[in-house]
C-alpha cells in the first residue's frame, strides 16, 4: 500500500488526571490511557517491551497487566520478529488491533495491512541497535537478576535495572555514556540519519511524544511530571483520542509550537563529527574509548558536575 503523509489535524498537550498513573509514564500517559481503553473494549495492543534475558521486542497485549511492560521510553531498537504474522492472525480473527511503535515500524504495518490496523507512532529522533547498549555496560551487570530496564523515571533520565520493581543497578545520566550519546545521535543506525518519517507530515493515525517547547505558563500543570504531545492525524486518530478523554487533561495547542520544540518533526537526526569518530574507532578500541573520543567536551563537562 502506498504511504500517505498528512499534516496533523489537531495538536494537544495532554496528561493523566490521576497523578499516580501519570508518574508511571515517561510523559503524560496518553499511550497507556488509550491502550487500557482499547483492551477494555476487546482489542489487542502491540508495543515495545523488555524481554528477558536481554532484548527489546514488540509484544502482544490483551490485559492491563501486560500493558505495564510497554510503559516508559525505550532508547534502543525494538525487534519486530513475528509481529506482522501475529497481527495478521488477529485481523483475520476479527480483532481490533492497535500498533504502537516508531514511525518506520508503523510504516511497515501500514504497508502490510493498510488502514485495517490502528496506529500510533512514537515521535523518534533515531535509535541505536541493542548491541550498542550491551557494549556500553560493565560485565558484572549481565550476571544480575533483573526483569526490566528503564531509561527514565518520568522526566528523570537514568538507566535502571529492576527486579520485581526494585532497582538492582542504576547509572545516573551524568555518568552514562550510552544515554549521552543517544541524545547526541552518536550511535544511531545509519538509516536514521536519512529518515523520511522525520517531518511534520505523519503516516500514523496519531503521533505521541514529550511536548518539549510547550509554553508551560499557558497550561495548568508542570513539565517535570511529564506532558504528552498528541498529534491527531486521521479520523481513526480522533477515535483513539476519544477513548482517553475521560482519563486525560487536554489543552489544544498549535502545530508550529509542537514543531519548534521537537527536532524529529523538522528533519532527521544530523550525522556529525561525533558519529564519524565513533564509527571509526568502535571496531578498534571498543565502546567506552570510542564514545569518549566522540564526546570529549561532554565527558569533561560531566567530570565537574
Amino acid at each position: 500500500m502506498k504511504m500517505t503523509f498528512r499534516l496533523p489535524a489537531e495538536t494537544w498537550a495532554a496528561w493523566r488526571t490521576d497523578d499516580e498513573a501519570r508518574a508511571q509514564s515517561s510523559s503524560g500517559g496518553m499511550a497507556t490511557a488509550i491502550s487500557e481503553a482499547w483492551i477494555d473494549k476487546g482489542g489487542v495492543v502491540y508495543g515495545a517491551a523488555f524481554v528477558r534475558p536481554f532484548d527489546f521486542r514488540h509484544i502482544r497485549c490483551t490485559t492491563h497487566e501486560e500493558l505495564k511492560r510497554l510503559r516508559g521510553s525505550k532508547y534502543v531498537q525494538s525487534s519486530m520478529s513475528g509481529v506482522l504474522s501475529s497481527i495478521d492472525k488477529d485481523v483475520k480473527s476479527g480483532l481490533d488491533v492497535l500498533f504502537i511503535g516508531t514511525p518506520c515500524q508503523v510504516g511497515a504495518v501500514i504497508a502490510r495491512f493498510g488502514d485495517v490496523v490502528y496506529t500510533i507512532d512514537v515521535i523518534c529522533h533515531g535509535v541505536p541497535n541493542i548491541e550498542m547498549l550491551k557494549a556500553s555496560l560493565p560485565a558484572n551487570v549481565f550476571v544480575l537478576d533483573f526483569d526490566n530496564i528503564e531509561f527514565r523515571d518520568s522526566t528523570n533520565y537514568r538507566l535502571a535495572f529492576r527486579r520485581n520493581g526494585d532497582v538492582v543497578w542504576s547509572l545516573p545520566l551524568n555518568k552514562n555514556l550510552y544515554m549521552k550519546g543517544f541524545f547526541k545521535a552518536v550511535f544511531n543506525r545509519s538509516c536514521c540519519y536519512t529518515c523520511r518519517y522525520a517531518q511534520q507530515k505523519r503516516v500514523s493515525d496519531m503521533s505521541l511524544g514529550d511536548f518539549w517547547g510547550l509554553n508551560i505558563a499557558s497550561v495548568d500543570t508542570t513539565m517535570d511530571k511529564g506532558i504528552s504531545l498528541v498529534l491527531v492525524n486521521t479520523g481513526k486518530g480522533h477515535e483513539l483520542l476519544a477513548l482517553a478523554r475521560n482519563e486525560m487533561n487536554m489543552v489544544k495547542r498549535s502545530l508550529p509550537e509542537a514543531v519548534a520544540g521537537n527536532q524529529p518533526l523538522q528533519h532527521p537526526c544530523l550525522k556529525t563529527w561525533r558519529n564519524t569518530i565513533f564509527q571509526y574507532l568502535y571496531p578498534k578500541v571498543g565502546f567506552r574509548l570510542a564514545a569518549i573520543a566522540a564526546m570529549p567536551d561532554i565527558v569533561i563537562k560531566n567530570l565537574f558536575k
